[in-house]
C-alpha cells in the first residue's frame, strides 16, 4: 500500500538499512525493514526491540515464526486487527546476537538505528506509536527527547507532537510468562482500539 512515491522512497530507506554496516557486532546480520512489515499508510505503527533468532532475522517478517510472533499475532487477532493494518519494526534492524543468543541492543546501536526509525515515522506518519518493550521506548524516547520509564506509563496514551505513544510490555514468552500474562496483554491491547475509535 501506499503511494507510488511513498513506496520509491520507503524502498530506497529500506536499500540504504539493507547496506548499512555502521555496528560492527552486527554486520553479518540481515536488516529487517522490506514492504513485508506491514501498510505504509498504516495509523498504528509497533516499535519493538530487535529481530529475534528464531523469528525475523529467519523469515524476514517482524514477530514471525516464534513464539513472540505467535503471541503478537494473538494480540493484534484479538482486536480485530491483521497485519494488513499495521506497520512493525523494530528500535534495531539486525538480531542482536552473544554466544548464539539473542541480547540486549546497546545503547549505541540503537542511536545508530535512529534515522531508520525517524525515517519510517516521518514517511508512514502514524497516529499511534505502539513501543512494545522497554528497548522500543528507549528508541522512542530518545527521538523525541523524553524520559519515559514503561512502568511509570504502562498501557498510559501519551500525547506527543506527532503521535499518541502507547507503551506496552513486549509479547516475548519470558514476559507472558513472568511479568505481564496474555490476558493482560489483550486487556492492554484493548487500549489500541479505543485510541483509534478517539482519532476517527
Amino acid at each position: 500500500m501506499g503511494t507510488p512515491d511513498k513506496r520509491r522512497r520507503f524502498l530506497q530507506l529500506a536499500d540504504r538499512a539493507a547496506t548499512c554496516m555502521e555496528c560492527p557486532r552486527l554486520a553479518s546480520e540481515q536488516a529487517i525493514l522490506s514492504l513485508k512489515n506491514g501498510n505504509l499508510d498504516a495509523h498504528i505503527v509497533f516499535v519493538a526491540e530487535a529481530p529475534g533468532r528464531f523469528g525475523a532475522a529467519r523469515t524476514g517478517i517482524p514477530f514471525s515464526g516464534d513464539q513472540s510472533g505467535r503471541n503478537f499475532e494473538t494480540l493484534l487477532a484479538h482486536i480485530g486487527l491483521t497485519r494488513d493494518d499495521v506497520f512493525i519494526t523494530n528500535a534495531v534492524l539486525c538480531n542482536p546476537l552473544e554466544n548464539g543468543n539473542n541480547r540486549r541492543p546497546s545503547t549505541q546501536e540503537i542511536d545508530t538505528c535512529a534515522s531508520y526509525l525517524k525515517a519510517t515515522l516521518d514517511l508512514i506518519q502514524p497516529e499511534i506509536v505502539v513501543t512494545l518493550g522497554s528497548v522500543g521506548l528507549e528508541a522512542i524516547n530518545r527521538l523525541t527527547g523524553n524520559r519515559f520509564k514503561l512502568g511509570n506509563i504502562l498501557a498510559k496514551p501519551q500525547e506527543l507532537d506527532a503521535f499518541t505513544l502507547l507503551a506496552l510490555y513486549h509479547p516475548s514468552p519470558r514476559v507472558v510468562n513472568t511479568r505481564r500474562p496474555l490476558a493482560q496483554q489483550k486487556r492492554d491491547f484493548n487500549k489500541i482500539l479505543r485510541l483509534l475509535a478517539d482519532s476517527a
